[in-house]
């Protein structure tokens, strides 16, 4: 069978789309992993809003901050996977932290230092939070 120049056009163009589809797989891990990924992303936004809640409670209440998580909120801005609440540990007067799990190493930081506060690993990990300061934005995904 002799092979023609339009046919060894078509299994050229096959074999590199073939080979940017595997590429793709291999670098982004699957669709497994990135469900994982956007629960995690999404476990930072909860923690964004959450807070951001503790620190208006700190202002509307005679600056002090709440003794622990109120049932809602530990239901609201449970783990999307495990459903596991946020532990929140109040530290001194205006200071506390919010640790969470996450299941996937969170992206280096991209030189911009705009996100450097939410730099998590796999496993648990703890923010420190003032509520005298603005909540550091957390990094937004489209999903």
């Amino acid at each position: 069978m002799r092979i023609n120049r339009d046919r060894a056009a078509a299994i050229i163009a096959t074999a590199a789309v073939t080979l940017v589809v595997v590429l793709g797989f291999w670098n982004v891990h699957g669709p497994s992993t990135q469900r994982l990924v956007r629960a995690d992303e999404k476990q930072l936004q909860n923690l964004t809003t959450l807070a951001n809640e503790i620190n208006n409670t700190y202002r509307q209440h005679d600056k002090q901050l709440p003794t622990e998580l109120t049932k809602l909120q530990k239901k609201r801005f449970a783990d999307p996977i495990t459903k596991q609440p946020p532990l929140y540990a109040p530290k001194s007067a205006s200071v506390y932290s919010l640790c969470a799990t996450f299941n996937a190493q969170g992206p280096k930081e991209d030189g911009s230092g705009n996100f450097a506060f939410w730099t998590h690993p796999a496993g648990s990990k703890c923010f420190d939070f003032d509520a005298t300061e603005q909540v550091p934005q957390a990094p937004y995904y489209y999903f």
